[in-house]
Protein backbone atom coordinates (compact mmCIF):
# COMPACT_ATOMS: atom_id res chain seq x y z
CA UNK A 1 0.00 0.00 0.00
CA UNK A 2 2.76 2.20 1.09
CA UNK A 3 4.35 1.69 -2.67
CA UNK A 4 1.11 2.84 -4.28
CA UNK A 5 0.74 5.89 -1.82
CA UNK A 6 4.36 6.74 -2.94
CA UNK A 7 3.75 5.94 -6.72
CA UNK A 8 0.64 8.58 -6.53
CA UNK A 9 2.99 11.04 -4.85
CA UNK A 10 5.81 10.80 -7.16
CA UNK A 11 3.52 11.04 -10.26
CA UNK A 12 1.67 13.78 -9.03
CA UNK A 13 4.63 15.87 -8.10
CA UNK A 14 6.36 14.97 -11.25
CA UNK A 15 3.00 16.25 -13.15
CA UNK A 16 3.53 19.91 -12.31
CA UNK A 17 5.37 22.30 -14.50
CA UNK A 18 8.85 22.41 -14.55
CA UNK A 19 9.21 26.34 -14.39
CA UNK A 20 8.24 25.77 -10.35
CA UNK A 21 4.89 25.28 -10.53
CA UNK A 22 3.80 28.20 -12.62
CA UNK A 23 2.12 27.90 -15.69
CA UNK A 24 3.35 29.20 -19.08
CA UNK A 25 1.14 32.31 -20.72
CA UNK A 26 0.07 31.16 -23.99
CA UNK A 27 -0.10 34.34 -26.49
CA UNK A 28 -3.89 35.39 -26.87
CA UNK A 29 -4.87 36.43 -30.27
CA UNK A 30 -6.55 39.30 -30.52
CA UNK A 31 -9.60 39.24 -32.83
CA UNK A 32 -9.26 41.80 -35.29
CA UNK A 33 -11.37 45.39 -35.40
CA UNK A 34 -13.96 45.14 -38.47
CA UNK A 35 -13.35 48.40 -40.04
CA UNK A 36 -16.08 50.90 -40.27
CA UNK A 37 -17.06 53.89 -40.53
CA UNK A 38 -17.33 56.32 -37.45
CA UNK A 39 -17.76 59.90 -38.63
CA UNK A 40 -18.13 61.98 -41.63
CA UNK A 41 -17.77 65.40 -41.19
CA UNK A 42 -18.04 67.55 -44.57
CA UNK A 43 -17.63 71.57 -44.67
CA UNK A 44 -19.55 73.11 -47.55
CA UNK A 45 -18.76 75.62 -49.28
CA UNK A 46 -20.11 79.30 -49.49
CA UNK A 47 -20.22 82.38 -52.49
CA UNK A 48 -16.88 83.17 -50.67
CA UNK A 49 -13.92 81.77 -49.54
CA UNK A 50 -14.83 78.95 -47.19
CA UNK A 51 -13.28 76.47 -46.96
CA UNK A 52 -14.83 72.86 -48.13
CA UNK A 53 -13.74 69.31 -47.61
CA UNK A 54 -14.93 65.85 -46.55
CA UNK A 55 -13.17 64.11 -43.38
CA UNK A 56 -14.30 60.34 -42.77
CA UNK A 57 -12.73 58.57 -39.39
CA UNK A 58 -13.01 55.33 -39.31
CA UNK A 59 -13.40 53.12 -35.78
CA UNK A 60 -9.75 52.49 -36.09
CA UNK A 61 -8.69 56.24 -36.40
CA UNK A 62 -7.56 55.88 -39.88
CA UNK A 63 -8.61 59.19 -41.57
CA UNK A 64 -9.58 59.71 -45.19
CA UNK A 65 -9.37 63.53 -45.85
CA UNK A 66 -10.91 65.30 -49.21
CA UNK A 67 -10.16 68.57 -49.50
CA UNK A 68 -11.40 70.25 -52.52
CA UNK A 69 -11.37 74.25 -52.39
CA UNK A 70 -9.76 76.81 -50.00
CA UNK A 71 -8.06 74.10 -48.22
CA UNK A 72 -4.06 73.55 -48.12
CA UNK A 73 -4.25 69.98 -49.43
CA UNK A 74 -6.75 69.44 -52.15
CA UNK A 75 -7.45 66.03 -53.13
CA UNK A 76 -7.29 62.74 -50.69
CA UNK A 77 -4.98 62.05 -48.66
CA UNK A 78 -5.36 59.65 -45.66
CA UNK A 79 -4.03 59.29 -41.86
CA UNK A 80 -4.20 57.97 -38.20
CA UNK A 81 -5.70 59.00 -35.01
CA UNK A 82 -4.53 57.70 -32.03
CA UNK A 83 -6.58 55.82 -29.64
CA UNK A 84 -6.65 58.88 -26.92
CA UNK A 85 -7.90 61.30 -29.84
CA UNK A 86 -10.21 58.00 -30.44
CA UNK A 87 -11.55 58.02 -26.85
CA UNK A 88 -11.55 62.30 -26.57
CA UNK A 89 -13.71 62.18 -29.54
CA UNK A 90 -16.15 59.66 -27.86
CA UNK A 91 -15.63 61.23 -24.51
CA UNK A 92 -17.51 64.77 -25.87
CA UNK A 93 -19.71 63.11 -28.02
CA UNK A 94 -20.64 61.73 -24.50
CA UNK A 95 -20.33 65.15 -23.18
CA UNK A 96 -22.52 67.29 -25.67
CA UNK A 97 -25.51 64.40 -25.80
CA UNK A 98 -24.63 63.98 -29.64
CA UNK A 99 -27.16 61.69 -29.99
CA UNK A 100 -30.33 64.05 -28.28
CA UNK A 101 -29.27 66.85 -30.27
CA UNK A 102 -31.44 68.39 -32.98
CA UNK A 103 -31.23 66.78 -36.76
CA UNK A 104 -30.99 69.99 -38.47
CA UNK A 105 -29.73 73.46 -37.35
CA UNK A 106 -30.60 76.02 -40.31
CA UNK A 107 -31.16 79.55 -41.55
CA UNK A 108 -33.23 80.87 -44.91
CA UNK A 109 -29.97 82.73 -45.68
CA UNK A 110 -27.85 80.50 -48.25
CA UNK A 111 -24.82 81.72 -49.37
CA UNK A 112 -23.47 80.48 -45.58
CA UNK A 113 -21.22 77.69 -44.98
CA UNK A 114 -23.31 74.34 -43.90
CA UNK A 115 -21.14 71.23 -41.60
CA UNK A 116 -22.42 68.07 -42.57
CA UNK A 117 -21.98 65.42 -39.90
CA UNK A 118 -22.97 61.33 -39.96
CA UNK A 119 -22.15 59.62 -36.69
CA UNK A 120 -22.26 55.57 -36.63
CA UNK A 121 -20.84 54.11 -33.14
CA UNK A 122 -22.02 50.90 -34.02
CA UNK A 123 -25.16 51.04 -31.95
CA UNK A 124 -26.70 54.39 -32.74
CA UNK A 125 -27.15 56.45 -35.86
CA UNK A 126 -27.11 60.32 -35.84
CA UNK A 127 -27.16 62.76 -39.13
CA UNK A 128 -26.89 66.65 -38.21
CA UNK A 129 -27.30 69.43 -40.36
CA UNK A 130 -25.66 72.37 -39.13
CA UNK A 131 -25.84 75.81 -41.32
CA UNK A 132 -27.07 78.42 -38.44
CA UNK A 133 -27.60 78.18 -34.82
CA UNK A 134 -26.47 75.64 -33.39
CA UNK A 135 -25.57 75.03 -30.14
CA UNK A 136 -22.04 76.15 -28.84
CA UNK A 137 -20.87 72.44 -27.45
CA UNK A 138 -22.02 71.01 -31.12
CA UNK A 139 -19.45 73.81 -32.73
CA UNK A 140 -16.82 72.44 -30.37
CA UNK A 141 -17.29 69.26 -31.70
CA UNK A 142 -16.43 70.02 -35.08
CA UNK A 143 -13.95 72.21 -33.99
CA UNK A 144 -12.17 69.26 -32.39
CA UNK A 145 -12.44 67.16 -35.29
CA UNK A 146 -10.88 69.68 -37.63
CA UNK A 147 -7.78 69.78 -34.46
CA UNK A 148 -7.22 66.17 -34.54
CA UNK A 149 -6.82 65.86 -38.18
CA UNK A 150 -4.69 69.50 -39.16
CA UNK A 151 -2.43 68.06 -36.45
CA UNK A 152 -2.42 64.62 -37.82
CA UNK A 153 0.03 63.44 -40.50
CA UNK A 154 -1.68 62.88 -44.22
CA UNK A 155 -0.51 61.49 -46.69
CA UNK A 156 -1.09 61.86 -50.31
CA UNK A 157 -3.56 58.75 -51.37
CA UNK A 158 -2.68 57.90 -55.28
CA UNK A 159 -5.34 57.47 -57.43
CA UNK A 160 -5.91 55.87 -61.11
CA UNK A 161 -7.03 57.75 -63.50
Amino acid sequence: MNFFLSLLIFSVISAEPASGGQQTVQEVQETPIKESLFITMERTPCLGRCPSYKISIFNTGKILYEGYDFVEHQGTFQGQLSPVQLNDIRAKMDEIKIFALQNKYDSPITDIPSCLLYINDGEQKKKIYDRHGAPESLKEFEKLIDTFVSGCKLSKVKTSK
